[in-house]
């Protein structure tokens, strides 16, 4: 029996109740506060703003890309279109992922509707945080991030979707490094 949950519905009804505060009578409380989507990535916690989430799906069957650098574990059919998967810790970090099950896929978008799969060794979890609590990203080698939150008393990068991607471009214009 297959334990794993379907995790697009939830998602998208939180999108789509997302995307009406951000039209209508939200506006107030979105100056003060936005919602992340928090996942784990080789062992490593990370969010993501929902804004930059189109759904999150089971882990579906993904092609290997003959050539294709290591970061990329392949590309997937989603609802007819498809999408390039990656190994999130391998992409920032350059070092295999530890071993583990992916639990779930979430699909990426930015504003220019670039999209990208990242595989999560853990269902999303989804939270509204206020903007004097995101910090800082530090300086880094890799520009990925929006900045940061403390959760659990754990730093949790919240990811840029559109550096991300921009990152991910110039890697493969180099060649997969």
């Amino acid at each position: 029996m297959d334990d794993r949950r379907d995790v697009g519905a939830p998602v998208d009804d939180l999108l789509a109740r997302a995307d009406r505060e951000r039209r209508g009578g939200g506006q107030a409380r979105a100056a003060e506060e936005y919602q992340i989507i928090r996942f784990v990535a080789g062992g490593r916690p990370f969010a993501v703003p929902i804004e930059g989430v189109e759904r999150t799906e089971r882990v579906p069957t993904i092609t290997p890309v003959p050539r294709a650098p290591a970061f990329v574990r392949g590309v997937a059919s989603l609802r007819g279109g498809i999408v390039c998967v990656v190994d999130l810790h391998r992409l920032l970090t350059e070092q295999a992922a530890p071993a583990g099950d992916a639990r779930s896929l979430l699909v990426l978008q930015d504003h220019s509707g670039r999209r990208l799969g990242v595989l999560s060794g853990s269902l999303p979890d989804f939270e509204r945080v206020r903007r004097d609590q995101t910090l800082r990203a530090p300086a880094a080698e890799v520009d990925v991030y929006h900045g940061a939150v403390e959760r659990d008393a754990e730093l949790v990068g919240v990811l840029d979707p559109t550096k991300l991607f921009d990152h991910l471009e110039t890697l493969l214009g180099d060649g997969g490094a």
